[in-house]
């Protein structure tokens, strides 16, 4: 069974920011199964073209208020760039935002995509894969029941006592972003679920399996990964990048947006995510209204 989720917008320019909580809490009162932010610390590039100065709000800060304010849905990042941060803080950041949420938390990770914030941050663009995969592994074992030992080529620590661990000892699920081949491997190796964009649903379809295959020689199995697509939903009249318009809808659509569904739903995907790409209020909630009474009894 399918679950649909919205993607909140702290990433279009939204003055008021507690607009954002107010998508949230709408979402789960109209039985949408989770709620995602997503991340750029800079805004350059294709974010910058998009919000120009405007606020592009922290992921995790947004995900933190909604937990306050809501109390069954799920709380997922889509996604944080991983090597933006250490993972002894993001460990302590989500095993604490699990507690206050009593366990709704997703953590959803990718490796980046703009070359000009690494550089801007002073990050190695090109070791960015393998600080990821080391950060995970790290993350793991700071969740893990006890003391926390670890050696590797970024960090190397032993007999390491750190708190809170997740909700009553829950296994954080992890997926991972990314339409690479390491990305694959990757969710093979170590992740919960995988999260690819702008793809079509037979190249879902092709590329899950290839996702599977790889769990399967880590002799994982791969029924229990998570397959999410998310799906972008056309509501300003702002400026996206090619990839995106590959994966957008438009908000007056309502017949294309349960194909979309469907066809992912019949491709093998568990989740579906819609981003709901406006700073207006109005727009949010009247896209909202029209996804739970047009799309989502028919999704599951």
């Amino acid at each position: 069974m399918m679950k649909l989720g919205i993607s909140v917008p702290n990433n279009w320019g939204i003055e008021d920011a507690s607009k954002l909580i107010d998508v949230a809490v709408l979402a789960e009162e109209l039985g949408f199964a989770s709620v995602w932010t997503s991340e750029h610390l800079i805004n350059n590039a294709y974010v910058r073209k998009r919000i120009g100065d405007r606020p592009y709000y922290h992921p995790l800060a947004v995900l933190s208020a909604i937990a306050g304010r809501t109390s069954r849905i799920a709380l997922g990042t889509s996604v944080i760039v991983l090597p933006f941060h250490h993972p002894f803080d993001i460990a302590k950041y989500i095993a604490t935002l699990d507690q206050i949420s009593k366990g709704r938390v997703i953590l959803g990770v990718g490796v980046g995509n703009v070359p000009e914030e690494f550089e801007a941050l002073a990050l190695p663009w090109n070791k960015r894969g393998a600080i990821t995969d080391e950060s995970i592994d790290v993350l793991r074992k700071l969740w893990a029941p006890g003391p926390a030992q670890h050696v590797g080529k970024q960090w190397n620590f032993d007999d390491v006592h750190t708190s809170p661990k997740p909700y009553q000892g829950r296994n954080v699920p992890i997926w991972v972003g990314g339409m690479s081949e390491a990305a694959y491997k990757r969710v093979g190796r170590v992740g919960d679920g995988w999260q690819p964009t702008a793809i079509t649903a037979e190249q879902f379809s092709e590329e899950a399996e290839k996702v599977r295959n790889f769990a399967r020689e880590h002799g994982r199995d791969p029924a229990g990964i998570d397959m999410c697509m998310r799906f972008n939903i056309a509501l300003d009249d702002e400026e996206v990048t090619e990839v995106e318009l590959r994966s957008t809808v438009k908000r007056h659509d309502t017949k294309r947006m349960l194909d979309v569904c469907k066809s992912f739903e019949a491709a093998g995907a568990t989740h579906f995510i819609y981003a709901l790409n406006s700073h207006e209020w109005p727009v949010l909630e009247d896209t909202l209204r029209q996804l739970a009474a047009e799309v989502l009894p028919h999704v599951g």
